[in-house]
């Protein structure tokens, strides 16, 4: 009746508000209008099964499975049978969001319903949905459950499947797959193709690729460019990029036009094994090619220049990216960043960061860690305020890693006050500093020399429950070395054995290092052995440290003595080490032992270097075989070793000793004229030669050595002005002597009471001249010379010290 059809009508509208447009009726034609209560519900009940089929399908299209399924779930109790068609919907979005399991649910809840087979689409929509995810298995056991499910499988379902083997790289069950295709009656299309060519490059297999090519060509199915660009990707992969050039080549003459992954693949492979030349070839035929590159394929070379370290070409590439209208993103710029990194150039990475902004490119919090590293790198304190500045202009804050990065520039820079200064400004920020921050601190006090802040931060790090890193006692206990306190390193051994902290050979070699540069041979000797106590293996650096120990205290019989040791573990010596023992030979004045060592080297094929030949004629001068020493520095030179001023001040030097001016003087313009003489070799030599100018009596030439050296800002000596004061005096001319003392003490040196030269034996001359005044005015001279001395904490005589002393 009409009042149960209008009570039904609110029943159904109380479940869903169903709004019935209101349509223009007069149009329509008498058997149009429903006459019967059935037909009237039969009308209601189709429009609402529509309703819900469009809200179901709206909320397939916005990819939402819950809307969807709260969709299916109303009709269902609103009495209305969903169609295979709202099935197909539900499967489809479970499918297209990633869903497997839920759309095989949908797929089997539709097989059981009882309103038909399921289609073929249905089918293909959850075996493309395994395939998308890599599940073979599940992909094939549903393309073989299609017969059962009364539905044929056509290309769709075998290209689902061959597609989940290629994702996989499953080369061979693709194959197999795609015969069974054939084998169905199913022809092969280029997608049947693609994908197994796909799973070739995946696995890497060129050749084979190549087969399925050649395969397509005979089945007369021609192949676009991704079936090319798969069979050049399996040749990059397999590393055989000349083989991938000459596909592209081969895709142009039949016709298919390359695409930017055809040349990115390529660029892609010579960028990755740091062929950045290569790289930017192939970008450039590219762009020849008609071909727009894309900032993917630029970053793909800049992360070739970013891992190599080429600022040059990276920067050029930036800037001609830019020209052509590409935008470079957040991953070109943190490339870029990487690489001024890795050169500690914070300001241009600065520099970086705020173009970035300007473009409106938010970096990101790797772009800043990434800036970071430039502080450590470059060890700049300076440039982290900077840095820090322009972080909080993009919005971002530093974190505790950011705070880590700024502790350990300091730490690197040796700046102990400014690594405290920013812990305690990251602890006030409120971030919790983590041990790499500590430790940090920790090592910038004691690179700086400062033990007692060093351990104070240590006791803090215990305090806190934290273990200080390895570096950071190896800081410790390098600052304890440089102070001679054993015992502290002792104690800091304990405390790492305590902690279980790990002790390292580098570790033990720097230790070792430190005493033999000291000269300390036992403390070198005792932590070498204290080393292998611990079944840590010493290597070539630790014997080599403790042999140049004995270097350091002329102790030859010991040096060989640890060279032979070394030797009987298997380790072989080092041009260092060979270095070390020469030089041994060199203090003790054993030319002939210095020698034997030499030969020995170049027996064993370690090749001699500078300090190994500057050994070799020190150990000739000290023998008193001055030949031998040119011999040495002639030798040299043929070898392609260029001599520097040790070289040649030692032979000058010798030659001088020998009062042979004429050789010294060769020798001196040799190195002149050669171009290797430092400040401290130049002073030296021009003091030898002229006082054995001096000493051969002759005052002009050494007067024009002298004049020269001052000429030239060198270091003159006392011993040099009063060599040739004494000249002047053997010739009665105490005025030029006297002229000399005053220049000794214009430069600040103290002038000499008594010598040949000094200031009594010009005061003597003046006074057998009968000039007193002069005499006693040479005297008062010196007496105020050697009191502003005095007060100056000592005298001061520049020069004379030979370079090797410092060695």
């Amino acid at each position: 009746s009409a009042s149960q059809l209008k009570g039904r009508k609110q029943m159904q509208a109380v479940h869903w508000p169903l709004k019935v447009s209101q349509t223009d009726t007069s149009s329509k034609t008498p058997n149009s209008v429903p006459h019967t209560v059935e037909q009237c519900e039969s009308s209601i009940d189709a429009e609402n099964a529509n309703f819900y089929y469009r809200s179901l399908q709206a909320a397939a299209k916005a990819a939402d499975v819950s809307a969807a399924e709260a969709a299916m779930r109303r009709m269902r109790e609103a009495g209305i049978t969903p169609s295979i068609a709202c099935y197909g919907t539900l499967v489809g979005v479970c499918a297209k969001t990633g869903d497997v399991a839920r759309a095989e649910s949908w797929l089997e809840t539709l097989a059981g319903s009882g309103l038909g087979n399921p289609n073929v689409i249905c089918v293909n929509m959850v075996i493309s949905a395994c395939a998308k995810h890599g599940q073979v298995e599940r992909a094939a056991a549903w393309l073989q459950r299609m017969h059962s499910l009364g539905v044929e499988p056509d290309v769709m379902s075998y290209n689902a499947v061959i597609d989940a083997c290629a994702r996989s790289g499953e080369v061979n069950r693709a194959e197999e797959w795609l015969g069974k295709m054939q084998d169905s009656g199913a022809i092969p299309n280029v997608v049947s193709f693609s994908s197994v060519l796909h799973a070739c490059a995946r696995a890497g297999e060129a050749t084979r690729a190549e087969a399925w090519l050649e395969r397509m060509h005979s089945a007369g199915v021609p192949p676009n460019a991704i079936c090319f660009n798969a069979l050049i990707h399996a040749c990059a992969k397999a590393d055989d990029t000349d083989r991938a050039a000459r596909w592209l080549d081969h895709m142009v003459k039949h016709g298919v036009q390359p695409t930017v992954t055809s040349y990115s693949t390529i660029i892609d492979r010579l960028s990755k094994s740091g062929d950045v030349v290569a790289a930017q070839q192939w970008l450039t035929r590219m762009t020849q090619a008609g071909v727009d590159a894309d900032v993917i394929a630029y970053n793909m070379v800049l992360g070739a220049c970013s891992r190599a370290g080429s600022v040059d070409t990276a920067e050029a590439l930036f800037s001609q990216m830019r020209d052509r209208g590409i935008k470079p993103n957040v991953v070109a710029f943190n490339l870029m960043l990487n690489i001024y990194a890795r050169l500690g150039d914070t300001a241009t990475a600065v520099r970086r960061l705020k173009e970035m902004r300007q473009a409106g490119i938010l970096a990101d919090r790797v772009s800043f860690n990434t800036a970071f590293k430039s502080l450590v790198k470059g060890a700049d304190v300076t440039g982290a305020s900077m840095l820090v500045k322009e972080m909080k202009s993009h919005g971002v804050e530093p974190d505790a890693m950011s705070y880590t990065a700024i502790i350990l520039a300091c730490a690197r820079a040796k700046n102990a006050e400014a690594a405290e200064n920013w812990l305690k400004k990251s602890l006030a920020d409120g971030l919790e500093a983590d041990v790499s921050a500590y430790s940090a601190t920790l090592e910038a006090c004691a690179h700086a020399g400062d033990l007692p802040r060093a351990e104070y931060w240590l006791t803090r790090m215990d305090f806190l429950g934290l273990l200080p890193s390895a570096s950071a006692f190896c800081a410790l206990m390098h600052a304890a070395a440089n102070k001679s306190d054993t015992r502290r390193i002792e104690k800091l051994f304990e405390r790492m054995k305590e902690a279980k902290v790990e002790t390292t050979r580098p570790m033990y070699n720097a230790l070792i290092s430190t005493f033999a540069r000291r000269g300390d041979i036992d403390s070198a000797e005792k932590w070498l052995k204290q080393m292998r106590t611990t079944g840590i293996d010493a290597d070539v650096a630790s014997y080599s440290s403790v042999i140049h120990a004995c270097a350091k205290s002329s102790d030859l019989q010991r040096a060989e003595s640890w060279v032979g040791k070394m030797q009987e573990v298997g380790i072989d010596p080092n041009v260092v080490t060979y270095n070390s023992v020469i030089n041994a030979c060199a203090r003790c004045g054993e030319s002939a032992r210095a020698e034997s060592w030499f030969k020995q080297m170049k027996c064993r094929g370690v090749s001699p270097g500078l300090l190994t030949y500057n050994s070799l004629i020190n150990a000739a001068v000290k023998a008193g075989e001055r030949t031998k020493a040119e011999n040495w520095l002639t030798d040299m030179k043929q070898q392609g070793i260029e001599p520097d001023g040790v070289s040649y001040s030692t032979v000058i030097h010798a030659w001088a000793r020998a009062h042979d001016a004429p050789r010294a003087e060769h020798w001196f313009r040799e190195l002149l004229q050669a171009g290797a003489a430092t400040k401290q070799t130049s002073s030296f030599s021009y003091n030898s030669v002229c006082q054995v100018w001096a000493r051969a009596g002759d005052v002009s030439r050494a007067t024009s050595w002298l004049q020269e050296a001052l000429d030239a800002r060198a270091e003159v000596n006392t011993n040099s002005f009063t060599a040739v004061a004494g000249c002047h005096l053997k010739l009665d001319q105490p005025e030029e002597a006297e002229r000399l003392l005053q220049r000794m003490q214009q430069d600040g040196l103290e002038v000499p009471l008594s010598g040949v030269g000094g200031a009594e034996a010009i005061a003597a001359a003046w006074a057998q001249k009968g000039n007193q005044k002069r005499a006693n005015a040479v005297r008062a001279m010196a007496k105020d010379s050697n009191d502003v001395s005095t007060a100056r904490s000592g005298p001061r005589s520049r020069g004379g010290k030979h370079p090797w002393s410092s060695n």
